[in-house]
């Protein structure tokens, strides 16, 4: 019995070591150095990512606008926003109209976009968009608010609403609403706002 188990495991031994693929030697007999400085993290170990809870604080932020200037969270203190998350610009075309009527239920409508402050102020020159654009090309801020997909590299749509006192009191993340539908979504959440 002691013989057979022998013969199976030496065979067992043998079979994983004829499948291993045998390596190289180096011909220069100096091991390689890396370079010296700064040592970046993979990617996959610095991917930061949350979620905002209906009345808990909206996360503070600080991203470039479409003027060029850095703009934070709590510039807006004291006013109801909402924040809609895009991966494209041009999605802010269709929301004109919502955030102007939105302007008169005194909410600011704030697009957070995966794109460069000089391609929203284009976009923003070019379809009189009244409202602000911020820059968020890496996608942390989305990240944080739960509106970013790390295995495609994109913004999700999402909706936010923040209250007066940096509250969040509306989450919708990860669809793309109509017009209509935000502007309704939103002023129903506005009802029992202070």
């Amino acid at each position: 019995m002691k013989t057979t188990m022998l013969c199976v495991t030496a065979a067992l031994m043998c079979a994983g070591t004829l499948d291993a693929e045998v390596e190289p030697k180096s011909t220069s007999s100096t091991p390689t150095t890396r370079a010296e400085g700064a040592v970046r993290a993979p990617a996959s170990q610095i991917r930061v990512s949350s979620q905002a809870y209906v009345g808990e604080a909206a996360p503070g932020f600080e991203l470039t606008s479409a003027t060029g200037e850095p703009i934070k969270l709590s510039h807006y203190r004291g006013s109801r926003i909402l924040l809609t998350f895009a991966d494209r610009r041009e999605t802010y075309s269709a929301y004109a109209a919502v955030a102007e009527s939105l302007r008169a239920d005194s909410v600011l409508m704030v697009g957070v976009c995966h794109a460069s402050p000089r391609g929203l102020r284009m976009l923003a020159e070019r379809d009189s968009l009244r409202f602000d654009l911020l820059s968020d090309p890496t996608g942390q801020v989305a990240a944080v608010y739960g509106a970013f997909d790390f295995t495609t590299s994109s913004t999700l749509p999402g909706y936010v609403l923040v209250g007066r006192q940096g509250i969040v009191r509306m989450v919708v993340l990860g669809q793309m609403l109509p017009p209509t539908d935000l502007l309704q979504f939103t002023r129903y959440a506005l009802a029992n706002l202070p």
